[in-house]
């Protein structure tokens, strides 16, 4: 599952990354599902672009954005090409979401602890996207995938994380068989990751602030 984001990168290191000329760069400590959010795609010319929408996939064919059900944040990667809700998406609007990293709650006993999972390199995650397009409306969804050794420690889900070499292949639109990119949607290699215990006050949405990414006694 990927239910919290953050994303605080410099606007070069984002850029570099995924080859756009710009990327918004307000600093993000606690991106929540329904927020505004990035992306960037690929079009048909082969030119990346950066869109702005909802967290939470709204489907072409829904009447009213109010009436989706906000759990569309995240899409199965092993299920994706089944559902009705993703299914056109993952063949042709498949997206980069940019991160600094995410958050993932440990269960010990009856406590759920917040760990921030970021990569060891310091460089930003690409996390596997999909979205939609609408008059009124951008929004994506997240792909997810087993967890790999490290993430297993914490929830039996992670987002999937792009490789860097992967990125033109995910985004070329004119790949349009899930078949041609279900190789890029399992987990990453754990020694790509660190996880470490954060303040508790992420779990509520309200708060957005450096404070929740400093890193607390395990």
């Amino acid at each position: 599952m990927c239910g919290r984001y953050t994303l605080y990168h410099d606007e070069t290191d984002l850029t570099g990354l995924l080859d756009v000329p710009a990327f918004p760069t307000v600093a993000r400590y606690n991106v929540a599902p329904t927020a505004a959010t990035s992306w960037v795609r690929q079009r048909p010319d082969g030119v990346r672009e950066v869109l702005t929408g909802r967290w939470g996939l709204v489907p072409p064919w829904a009447k009213d954005p109010a009436d989706v059900r906000a759990t569309l944040f995240n899409a199965r990667a092993e299920t994706a090409a089944e559902k009705p809700s993703f299914r056109e998406a993952l063949r042709s609007k498949r997206c980069a979401v940019p991160v600094s990293g995410f958050y993932e709650w440990r269960r010990t006993g009856d406590r759920k602890e917040p760990y921030h999972v970021v990569r060891n390199d310091g460089m930003p995650l690409l996390l596997a996207g999909i979205y939609a397009e609408r008059r009124d409306l951008n929004s994506v969804a997240i792909l997810t995938c087993a967890p790999n050794e490290r993430m297993a420690e914490l929830h039996d889900r992670m987002p999937v994380v792009l490789d860097p070499g992967d990125v033109a292949l995910w985004l070329d639109p004119a790949v349009r068989s899930p078949s041609d990119v279900e190789h890029l949607l399992g987990p990453c290699p754990s020694e790509w990751l660190r996880a470490y215990p954060v303040d508790p006050r992420v779990g509520n949405a309200r708060f957005d602030d450096p404070g929740l990414v400093q890193a607390r006694p395990a």
